[in-house]
């Protein structure tokens, strides 16, 4: 689904963000979120998906996916650029679990910029409700370039 273009936000540009710039996001993982990401993913593993199997593992009960955990961070990222800026990198350490009720604050912050590609580089945390680190990673965001003239047509449409 695309936003209407009379509700697009403003495009934040590369030289708009600077070096520090942070954004938190705070979410409380459901199991109606779980179950729709491992069919939407096809990552139906039981160890996500059903309790009786999760209540043998080590874990005592299913975990939330580590890629729902991460795609927690994507949407940090969009909080914090806005929609003109697109992943082209990712590296994920995944350092504890997440569980189905679990709140995960998400911490996003810029820490590099490479002008000569117009990219960001960004610190990822993101901890459960007890503090604890279950994810880290760094990040990478290329600022887009669109077609000013196309985008005052559909504003103007």
């Amino acid at each position: 689904m695309s936003a209407q273009p009379n509700n697009w936000p403003a495009l934040l540009r590369f030289d708009d963000i600077e070096i520090g710039r942070t954004q938190v996001v705070v979410h409380t993982v459901t199991e109606a979120e779980v179950n729709a990401f491992g069919h939407l993913s096809g990552d139906l593993n039981p160890l996500h998906m059903e309790d009786a199997f999760a209540e043998c593992s080590p874990f005592g009960r299913r975990v939330v996916h580590g890629l729902l955990t991460a795609a927690l961070v994507s949407a940090a990222h969009t909080e914090l650029t806005g929609p003109g800026f697109a992943y082209v990198g990712q590296e994920l350490r995944f350092l504890g679990p997440v569980y189905i009720g679990d709140t995960a604050t998400i911490n996003v912050c810029v820490v590099e910029k490479k002008p000569a590609k117009h990219i960001l580089v960004m610190d990822t945390t993101v901890r459960n409700q007890h503090g604890h680190v279950v994810l880290s990673g760094l990040s990478a965001l290329k600022e887009l370039r669109f077609d000013e003239a196309m985008m005052a047509r559909n504003v103007a449409a």
